[in-house]
């Protein structure tokens, strides 16, 4: 694949995300985050990147020309050593 002509876009998550979500759930992809999650945990993990609001954002990673959806992106608040920090995570297709 020649990279001259791709472009790379990173655009908000959108419910039309959810096959790309699974599509990362790939064992291979999974083998170091504790394994492949189920369809419901996919599920709710959809929703909760949709709803995340002001705790963080996901993002979906685009591959032009073809507008290919080819990975994920983004942060989230959580709690660590009793602090307030923000996470961040990625994965891409291979």
């Amino acid at each position: 694949m020649s990279t001259s002509n791709n472009i790379i876009q990173i655009m908000p998550w959108e419910d039309n995300n959810l096959d790309l979500l699974f599509r990362l759930n790939a064992p291979e992809m999974m083998q170091h985050l504790g394994g492949s999650e189920s369809k419901e945990q996919i599920l709710k993990r959809h929703k909760r990147y949709l709803e995340l609001g002001n705790r963080g954002r996901m993002f979906s990673i685009i591959l032009s020309p073809k507008l290919e959806p080819v990975g994920s992106v983004g942060y989230w608040q959580t709690t660590w050593n009793n602090k307030s920090v923000y996470e961040t995570g990625w994965s891409f297709l291979h």
